[in-house]
């Protein structure tokens, strides 16, 4: 069954400087393979087990350093989070949610299951959070993570 995919995704940027004048750009690519050659394509119609990339690109268009730029990113609904995929092209932290509201290292992520304490899965992560340190006036900067459609 072919499912029409449509990226909805709510990014929070915030910026220790006031003035800063910083924009994101946000795009989902699905991951095809041509002639052996795997490759990203923005994603339009996916089926269950397409794995999809989600990228945002933070742009300092301004003429000061911004600093401790927050973007936060829910997994989209029918998206399972792929373990160990979230990056960013420069220096970040990145935290992880099992509800949208508090965020910590994996290490730090427990559920309870039938009356037991366990380690979370990455499969259920509901958001990720990247914090980047410093993005130079004109400069850009990228955020990124993986998933799979169920």
């Amino acid at each position: 069954m072919k499912k029409s995919f449509l990226s909805v995704l709510s990014i929070f940027v915030f910026s220790s400087i006031v003035y800063a004048d910083v924009s994101i750009k946000s795009e989902s690519l699905q991951e095809k393979t041509i002639n052996k050659q795997t490759t990203w394509v923005k994603a339009a119609k996916v089926i269950p087990g397409t794995k999809i990339r989600y990228v945002n690109t933070i742009n300092n268009n301004g003429n000061e350093t911004a600093q401790n730029l927050v973007v936060t990113n829910p997994v989209p609904k029918h998206m399972l989070y792929i373990g160990e995929s979230a990056k960013c092209s420069g220096v970040c932290s990145i935290t992880y949610s099992l509800d949208g509201k508090i965020f910590d290292v994996p290490t730090k992520l427990f559920v309870t299951e039938n009356g037991k304490k366990r380690a979370a899965k990455a499969t259920e992560y509901k958001a990720i959070r990247w914090v980047v340190q410093a993005l130079d006036a004109k400069q850009s900067s990228s955020v990124q993570f993986d998933t799979i459609l169920e």
